[in-house]
């Protein structure tokens, strides 16, 4: 008789032993995949002038300016250092940059900043102060920025 029970049992307790194999399983939540969107890339007004297509850095030899497009704006020499800002400088508002000289700096990554290589750029593309003489422009390695 004992074997009649334990019979019994085992048959009594198999559909709760595979109940538990098929139970449902925690739904967990898995992060949405998001993708970088580009950041839109503001050409400027000048471009077109050069044909300037806001791919690369742009070094304006007269007025040792910087167009970063990474950024969105333009680095310029101001009390000793270095300083970005996203509009024309002071000194550049009343200049025609669309007839200005500038260098592309292609191949050059947007990830970088040009004004940390300021010394090659100002040797390698060196200012023609004959066309400047009526702004004055700030100018990098001078005591006063000037």
């Amino acid at each position: 008789m004992s074997k009649k029970i334990l019979f019994l049992l085992l048959i009594c307790i198999c559909p709760y032993l595979g109940f538990a194999q098929d139970a449902p399983k925690k739904q967990t939540k898995h992060k949405k995949k998001t993708h970088k969107t580009e950041k839109s890339i503001v050409v400027p007004p000048w471009a077109a002038a050069h044909k300037y297509d806001a791919t690369a850095h742009v070094y304006f030899p007269d007025y040792y300016t910087y167009y970063d497009p990474n950024r969105g704006g333009y680095v310029f020499w101001n009390e000793g250092k270095y300083t970005f800002t996203p509009a024309l400088p002071p000194f550049l508002e009343k200049v025609d940059l669309s007839s200005s000289r500038i260098q592309i700096l292609k191949g050059l990554s947007l990830d970088l900043h040009p004004e940390l290589n300021y010394p090659y750029y100002m040797k390698q593309y060196p200012a023609d102060n004959n066309g400047n003489t009526m702004v004055p422009v700030p100018v990098p390695g001078n005591p006063g920025g000037n």
